[in-house]
């Protein structure tokens, strides 16, 4: 359902009085585009664009001279400059600069910080491969750091295992001592819990054989008050001060987070998605049919088939799917920020600009195909089921005229028919 809001009224206002002014006010427009009602469908120009083969088997991909400009435009944005371009050379003095373009920084005050800002990350990172190296390097060290912070070292432990086996057997032979060395008292509780769950096996085992198990039972009190100093036995604790409910509560934090980033993005999604549809549809449905010749229910469902095409079609083209994931990883960077989202609707729509001519053109044939079959047919059965003449029988097989006066008495309609 469209809503158009065209004027808004005060509670203060009378009845009838509307805001002064031609047009709609500043507050007016603001309102409507941010419920995003539009006056008129945006459409996309296709006139001039060349048509190309739609072979549904083919899943290749066009040549990058058929490309629209602007995603090609997209995709080296992303993909950034080559690093041949980007070899380090010797830099150019700012006093030279000055004295053949003399208003250079002037004019473009940018110019001149980025000339600063390269000369310091060139002492850091003297080339692209090395800058690349670091952030993968700071990467990891970020994901080490907050799993430390969190106090699970499960991932760190795994991917040293996986990396280099004999060098996850080292960190295990050196737990301990370098616990030892850093932290007495840590060591100490480590080991104090090992021992503690050794006792708790020790009173299981000997409970479980009975009569048998009483030698072990006294061997497990024996050792617990050896360690202890204490008959009296208490459970594994833990050295930190949190309780399981606080990081119960921590784990709840984290994961509504980041159930809060999935559904802005499916939020996101469904959104553009929707905008582009529309899009897309009514382009369609401005081209379907120049002629007017089809009907209104032959239109619509020409105009879905050409959409549902144009939509297998695109999921088909993996190098543009590729484009569309790194666009939405930039949007997750951003956090789904306006520039970032219409960068990805401008990328789709201009994918689906390059098939438009030929994606209408096959739907609007087939639809014209088998409104014309649907013609003929009706014609056909027009002329083949004429009008029975009142008083004589549907059937062929008889000759003879059936009419009330000459059925016998006490005989069935059905019975007279059936004698044919």
């Amino acid at each position: 359902m469209r809503l158009q809001f065209n004027k808004f009224y005060s509670p203060d206002d009378a009845p009838g009085i509307t805001n002064q002014g031609d047009g709609a006010s500043d507050d007016n427009l603001e309102t409507l585009e941010l419920l995003n009602v539009e006056d008129e469908p945006e459409v996309i120009d296709i006139k001039g664009i060349k048509e190309k083969s739609l072979d549904d088997d083919d899943e290749s991909t066009p040549d990058d001279d058929e490309e629209d400009d602007e995603l090609k435009e997209i995709e080296e944005e992303l993909a950034g400059p080559k690093e041949e371009d980007l070899e380090l050379t010797t830099p150019v003095r700012r006093k030279e600069i000055l004295a053949k373009y003399p208003k250079l920084f002037k004019d473009f005050p940018y110019l001149e910080k980025a000339y600063y800002r390269e000369q310091q990350f060139t002492e850091i990172n003297p080339t692209i491969e090395d800058a690349r190296v670091a952030s993968e390097k700071a990467k990891i060290m970020d994901i080490v750091e907050r799993e430390i912070m969190s106090g699970d070292i499960t991932s760190v432990l795994a991917a040293a295992k996986d990396e280099n086996q004999e060098a996850f057997y080292k960190v295990v032979d050196n737990y301990l001592p370098t616990l030892r060395r850093v932290d007495q008292q840590a060591y100490y509780h480590v080991l104090g819990n090992v021992i503690k769950d050794t006792i708790i096996s020790m009173v299981k085992e000997g409970r479980n054989l009975g009569d048998q198990g009483a030698p072990l039972q006294a061997a497990a009190n024996v050792l617990n008050q050896y360690i202890f100093g204490s008959q009296n036995f208490t459970p594994p604790q833990r050295l930190a001060q949190t309780s399981p409910q606080v990081d119960h509560q921590q784990q709840q934090f984290q994961e509504q987070q980041r159930q809060q980033v999935y559904a802005k993005f499916e939020d996101t999604r469904e959104t553009l998605q929707s905008k582009a549809d529309n899009v897309l549809k009514s382009t369609i449905d401005q081209n379907i049919d120049p002629n007017q010749s089809m009907t209104d229910y032959v239109r619509k469902n020409a105009v879905k088939d050409a959409h549902e095409t144009l939509e297998t079609l695109i999921s088909k083209d993996t190098r543009f799917r590729g484009l569309l994931d790194r666009l939405w990883e930039k949007a997750f960077q951003s956090g789904f920020d306006k520039d970032s989202t219409d960068r990805i609707k401008s990328a789709y729509l201009s994918k689906a600009k390059t098939l438009l001519p030929s994606v209408i053109k096959k739907a609007r044939n087939e639809a014209l195909r088998g409104h014309s079959q649907a013609r003929s047919s009706d014609t056909g059965n027009t002329a083949r089921k004429a009008p029975i003449t009142p008083g004589r029988s549907a059937s062929p097989s008889s000759g003879k005229i059936k009419v009330a006066k000459d059925i016998p008495k006490g005989m069935s309609t059905l019975d007279v028919l059936m004698s044919d």
